[in-house]
Order: structure tokens, then sequence, then C-alpha cells
């Protein structure tokens, strides 16, 4: 959808509020979908080279394309198709979109501490928090709407 297809007024409350960052944010918002995978801390191999194996599987693993705000995430290209993979099934890394990460990094969980998250689906933000809280930590992950 671009920005000629948003309600006007939409369009206009938010170049208000993001003044000069607006043309930024919808060129963001009309641009090319960023996916990232994030390995599971709790699963992932002691072995940089299978992580490596997997990067490149995927077209990613330059240290360019490492996620600044995400332990252990790197950006994909867009027509990667990284669950297809038994890895994948078997928990070793979830793909996200990478400012979905973001939450996690803001809050900085440490382990041993408890978290509740009231917006837990599909699981994303759950598991890298759940990953950072570590078997001392506590994450209690909810969802309201049943469908998810």
């Amino acid at each position: 959808m671009n920005r000629e297809e948003l309600p006007p007024a939409f369009v206009s409350r938010m170049n208000r509020m993001l003044g000069e960052e607006a043309e930024d944010f919808w060129r963001n918002y009309t641009g090319e979908e960023a996916r990232a995978l994030r390995f599971n801390r709790r699963k992932r191999s002691r072995r940089p080279e299978h992580d490596s194996r997997i990067l490149q599987a995927m077209g990613a693993g330059d240290p360019a394309s490492f996620v600044p705000w995400a332990e252990d995430a790197w950006y994909i290209p867009a027509d990667s198709r990284p669950g297809r993979d038994l890895r994948h099934d078997a928990g070793l890394y979830y793909v996200q979109e990478p400012s979905a990460m973001s939450a996690a990094a803001l809050l900085a969980p440490r382990p041993g501490e408890r978290i509740l998250d009231l917006c837990a689906a599909p699981g994303g933000k759950a598991t890298q928090l759940a990953s950072l809280l570590g078997p001392e930590g506590l994450l209690v992950a909810n969802e309201i709407h049943p469908a998810r």
C-alpha cells in the first residue's frame, strides 16, 4: 500500500508529527520489507562455522548485514526462504522483522528477571526475551486474541 491509498487525515497527521523525518518514514513505509534471522541462544551451535553456513545459505552473514540492536541477528534477503529448513523447525533460528527485535533490546532484560508480555503472538519477541532471561528468569507470554 502506498501513501496515496491511505486516508488523507492519517497522511496529514503523520507528516505533522514527523516533521522533517516524514519523507524518510514514507520511503521506508513503501520500500522493500526488511527481514532478519535471529539465532536462538539456547539452541545455537557452539561452533561458529555452523552459523556461518546457515547465514551463507540465506545470502547473509557479511558483518555489514548484522542487525545492530539485536544480538545474534542478521539481515537476510527478502527472497530467501529460511523457513524451509529443519534447523528452523527445530528452533535454532527465528525469522522476523528487524524492528520487532528492538523491543527486547530496549527492555534489556537480564538473567533472573521477570517479564510479562501481553502482546505475545506470534512469539518472536517472546522467544527473544526468553533467550535473554536465561533459565533463571520468568517470562509470562499472553495474547488476548485466540486466533493468534
